[in-house]
């Protein structure tokens, strides 16, 4: 069955067999192991006995299973039980040329006394079946994996380009990307936004994955809508001859198909039994050459297999593998299955990637909440229990906690961990997950705080009684590197790794990892960048918000079209909203709102890419749609982008502030103005994405004209300075006239809206 992993139960199994090993008088962890040629593999299998019994008639094999003293007593052995013991009695009969062998199955409670047995007699012909009958699927496995693996080598050793040609860099940062992964080391690039990053980073890794550099490739992403290029890449690829396996790992709330997400094998029928359904699907899969979405949600139902489960066995298999950060540097959620592979990181906009590690670094543990979990469990294990008792322990100190005695807390926190985990496997255990990860997240973030003092920092926020204890990673860049330095080959890349050296640094870097820049390849005279000195900043929003509208109204009135205008915050966008439409009472808008489910995110898309009429879409800078999404041609013909994106000033934001001015000397540039200017640029860099495009960016802030920030933007931008409204229009309409588009062309693409703002603007 699937069910919650308890390392307390771990530890309870390995105490029972150390007592019931200390009371026998027989051989204990006696290893064996067979090495044979079978059905045209090498095939090696180890394992250790629990106990043998070699003086008995006939030798015996016994294998021990914890059984909880409370639990029923079994009526027979569980099967996969029995078969580790035959397993063992095959290895014995093949190395010692015994005839015959006993096995026994025996159920131990925690002190190491018998509960219940079962024994029986085994020829050496009989073990050799039941051993063979387990071998056999193993062998047609790997079979099929090798088979593929040759399928797949000889397909890309003859790859083309998935295009009919390159784009001005593309080969470069290829052949970046191939000595990245030969060589086994990081490179860090930045390439401007529709450049074709994924083609230019997959094809190189694929190449390098059939000349057997790397074992596997990993493209991670911040967001799901930046999987899509990758995808697009890998199809094209496909369509071009390449057999090799993709695969997209979905969180599990997303793609669970029960009502209710409780992966235990007492509410859901996927979890119950599934590693008895697991292979059969799994070969089922393997002797398909390409692996759909659609291939794979067949099988999970077909094998009734939980999809998110089944997508980690895949995973293992899979050539490429798209996915979150958070499988690879989230140690609470990462592959353990990957662990000690050398795999291929592409880590697509990995400016992201300091704030997601910080985020999974970091550990928030609030009384209040710990309070709710302890009042459920009087409910239900009473006020005496010793998990009730555990969960005070820990409350009473957090509640009068100060900052800097943080560490004290870690005693009970154990002590905590250590009471609750038997109750995690337990039916009525759903609350308790949550609290159970803050506990984990916490003990593994004092330890780390323990080990390296600087690198983190204690926040607390306290109420009249309740406090919140939040443990603020600090360094990202030593975990970081820690990850990345064991892999064949790691790729950060981003249209917004800016300044690069500075980049590299945060993201675990040294001096011996290389660094990659290209220059935009699509004609500057395309792009046309304004920027506005207007106050933007929180003090004068009120006073300024007019001024904003008539600039971004002045931007629509170059030419009809699709708009994008991007804000700080959804304060300020709703600010600006209301000041538009009283300006315009008739302008068509598309207005992103705050928690969008998948389905309003679509369609908020869908009309930024479907519409025939002129709109402007409004949303929130360092958003969903300010990344990662793809609106080529007349989908988006510019963008007024609100501020210079600087993170809110709170305790956390400081608190990095002084970190980075700490350790490398620019603690503001750090922690506001980088990531404020990377989300800037990420939003400006939806207008161009081919070299087919043109558009128009219109910056608005003060700061935009200062040194610090001005440096901070691409070459290719040649920003001209505008004073008023009737600048930004007339700027705009000479751009669009110098391209081709007269003041009547407008009619075929918005001539409503184009009437309605000639009438409005009187």
């Amino acid at each position: 069955d699937l069910l919650p992993v308890s390392l307390a139960a771990m530890q309870e199994g390995g105490r029972a067999h150390r007592a019931r090993q200390g009371m026998a008088k027989a051989t204990a962890e006696r290893p064996v192991r067979w090495q044979q040629d079978f059905d045209g593999l090498s095939v090696d299998i180890q394992g250790r006995i629990d106990l043998l019994w070699a003086d008995a008639q006939p030798p015996m094999v016994e294998e021990l299973k914890l059984l909880s003293p409370a639990a029923p007593l079994p009526e027979a052995p569980v099967p996969v039980h029995r078969m580790q013991a035959v397993c063992y009695a095959f290895m014995l009969c093949e190395e010692l040329s015994l005839p015959v062998v006993a096995v026994r199955v025996s159920y131990v409670t925690p002190e190491g006394v018998v509960r219940s047995q079962f024994e029986e007699s085994l020829t050496h012909e009989k073990s050799a079946a039941l051993f063979f009958s387990m071998l056999q699927p193993l062998a047609d496995f790997h079979r099929l994996q090798e088979q593929h693996r040759a399928r797949r080598d000889a397909s890309l050793a003859s790859l083309r380009f998935p295009y009919p040609a390159y784009r001005a860099g593309q080969r470069e940062m290829a052949v970046q990307v191939y000595t990245a992964i030969r060589q086994k080391k990081r490179l860090f690039a930045t390439l401007p936004t529709g450049t074709g990053k994924s083609a230019a980073t997959l094809f190189p890794a694929l190449k390098a994955l059939g000349e057997g550099k790397t074992p596997q490739i990993f493209c991670l992403t911040a967001r799901g809508t930046a999987q899509l290029s990758a995808l697009d890449a890998l199809s094209r690829m496909a369509a071009e001859g390449m057999a090799a396996r993709w695969l997209v790992i979905t969180a599990k709330e997303k793609c669970c198909p029960q009502p209710d997400v409780r992966c235990h094998p007492d509410f859901c029928p996927r979890a119950k039994g599934y590693y008895d359904r697991e292979l059969p699907a799994l070969l089922e899969l393997c002797r398909r050459p390409v692996w759909s979405s659609e291939d794979i949600a067949a099988a999970c139902n077909e094998h009734t297999l939980c999809p998110f489960e089944f997508s980690l066995a895949l995973a293992e298999l899979a050539d490429v593998v798209i996915c979150d950060y958070n499988y690879i540097f989230d140690p609470m959620v990462s592959l353990k299955r990957m662990a000690g592979r050398p795999l291929t990181l592409l880590i697509d906009e990995a400016h992201n990637l300091p704030s997601r590690v910080r985020d999974m670094l970091s550990a928030v543990l609030s009384s209040r909440d710990l309070a709710a979990v302890r009042r459920e469990t009087g409910k239900l294990h009473g006020r005496k229990s010793g998990l009730y008792a555990a969960m005070t322990a820990l409350l009473t100190p957090l509640r009068a906690l100060e900052p800097a005695d943080a560490a004290a807390l870690l005693g009970p926190v154990n002590a905590l961990i250590a009471v609750m985990t038997p109750y995690l496997s337990a039916p009525q255990a759903a609350g308790y997950q949550e609290l159970f990860r803050a506990l984990l997240q916490l003990r593994m973030a004092l330890e780390r705080w323990q080990a390296a003092p600087g690198s983190y920092r204690a926040l607390m926020e306290a109420g009249a009684r309740e406090r919140r204890l939040t443990l603020l990673c600090l360094d990202v860049s030593a975990p970081i590197q820690a990850v990345t330095r064991r892999m064949a080959g790691v790729v950060c890349f981003s249209a917004t790794l800016l300044p690069l050296p500075a980049m590299r640094t945060l993201l675990g870097g040294t001096e011996e990892d290389a660094v990659f820049s290209l220059p935009s390849p699509f004609p500057p005279d395309r792009l046309l960048v304004l920027r506005r000195a207007v106050a933007t900043r929180y003090s004068r929003r009120e006073e300024s918000a007019g001024e904003i509208a008539r600039s971004i109204l002045a931007l629509l009135d170059g030419r009809a079209g699709n708009y994008v205008a991007y804000f700080p915050s959804y304060a300020y966008l709703s600010l600006i909203r209301e000041a538009l439409l009283a300006l315009r009472p008739g302008l068509p808008l598309n207005v992103q709102g705050r928690g969008m489910d998948e389905s309003a995110r679509a369609g908020f898309l869908a009309r930024m890419r479907e519409s025939r009429e002129s709109l402007l879409s409004l949303c929130v800078l360092g958003g969903v749609f300010s990344e990662g999404i793809d609106l080529p041609g007349s989908q988006l013909i510019g963008a007024a982008v609100v501020g210079v994106g600087l993170p809110q000033v709170n305790e956390v934001q400081e608190a990095l502030r002084a970190h980075y001015e700490e350790t490398l000397r620019e603690g503001f540039a750090f922690a506001y103005r980088y990531p404020g200017m990377q989300k800037v640029l990420q939003a400006a860099g939806r207008v161009i994405r081919s070299e087919k495009d043109a558009g128009v960016v219109l910056l608005l802030d003060d700061r935009y004209q200062e040194p610090a920030y001005a440096r901070l933007l691409p070459e290719h931008y040649h920003p001209q300075d505008v004073g008023s409204p009737e600048e930004i229009r007339a700027r705009t309409e000479e751009f669009w006239q110098s391209h081709g588009i007269e003041e009547d062309d407008t009619a075929q693409f918005g001539g409503a809206y184009a009437a309605q703002s000639a009438r409005n603007d009187g």
